[in-house]
């Protein structure tokens, strides 16, 4: 690989790491969760969109594909979003970050289930180490598992979302056979933007919103360098390398996230966060160490998968 492949992952790992702390910093400057999850999306997926058209890449659907492709992002983007965004007003930025790396933990069972993997020891382990660490990083310690406590609940949503989302990419890697990555990108983000403005509508009507510098420039690096231009870095990386190696940003991005956390915002690094996020990042490893599809089934790419970018 050339210098310039190793500078474009380099920026791409950068870029989604440094999410979690935009989110982080919109939400503190007076932006209510949804509704900025939702602006993030609507800007994103309408300029990706209106780039295709303009380059002419559209591409022409029937109203079946238009409403899977709603359901995409409703599991891929609404749900993990809504999670993300109102628990990172209860949890630091780089607690969130590992959490959203168990994506491919729940990929794996839902692949198995769905006999899109074949079963494997390596799989077996990989699953217990991640399995682990995630509880490491929900509870900390035994004592934290506090159920009126919004922390454990932001924490929990996470993992839970992230479940929702792995249905949707099982759904997508099917839809991804019929309809490019780029329009997928685009009209997930748009129609997800309808469901995080309608939790907004409903939940978030009275909320105050104040459009300071700070949330303004959150707004934009998240719906433009991250949704947009990490994107296309990571589908040109697949396009110059191979299908596994742009995946790889999962195991480096969480550990960028709790660093510019501990760094910009004081966050705190606990040992149970070491320990928890080195068994999830190295489960996801080992589960990709020897994994295996069916035959029937060579759409399936490895269990980080590739359209994980619509979720950071």
């Amino acid at each position: 690989m050339t210098w310039i492949t190793w500078l474009g992952y380099a920026l791409m790992c950068i870029i989604y790491g440094t999410s979690f702390l935009a989110i982080k910093l919109g939400l503190g400057d007076g932006m209510p969760p949804f509704l900025a999850a939702g602006l993030r999306y609507a800007i994103a997926g309408g300029l990706l969109c209106l780039f295709l058209g303009l380059s002419k890449r559209w591409q022409s659907l029937n109203w079946r594909t238009y409403l899977e492709l709603a359901w995409i992002g409703f599991c891929m983007t609404t749900v993990p979003f809504a999670a993300l965004y109102w628990a990172e007003q209860h949890i630091d930025s780089g607690e969130a970050a590992l959490l959203v790396a168990t994506s491919p933990l729940f990929s794996a069972i839902l692949a198995l289930l769905f006999r899109q993997l074949t079963f494997t020891w390596t799989l077996v382990v990989g699953l217990l180490l991640s399995g682990g660490g995630m509880v490491f990083v929900i509870g900390e310690t035994p004592s934290a598992f506090q159920l009126g406590s919004l922390p454990f609940y932001g924490k929990l949503a996470i993992v839970l979302s992230e479940f929702i989302h792995g249905l949707g990419a099982i759904h997508a890697k099917r839809l991804m056979n019929r309809v490019s990555p780029a329009t997928l990108n685009g009209w997930q983000m748009i129609f997800a933007s309808f469901g995080l403005f309608a939790l907004s509508l409903l939940i978030e009507k009275n909320a105050q919103v104040d459009f300071t510098p700070v949330t303004l420039l959150s707004l934009l690096h998240l719906s433009i360098v991250v949704s947009i231009v990490a994107s296309g870095l990571f589908y040109w990386l697949m396009r110059e390398t191979n299908p596994l190696f742009p995946v790889t940003w999962t195991y480096v991005s969480p550990v960028i996230a709790v660093a510019v956390g501990a760094l910009f915002l004081n966050e705190r690094v606990t040992l149970a966060h070491i320990i928890g996020g080195a068994c999830v990042l190295i489960g996801i490893i080992v589960m990709n160490l020897k994994t295996k599809q069916p035959a029937s089934d060579s759409s399936t790419a490895s269990l980080s998968n590739a359209n994980k970018p619509t979720s950071v």
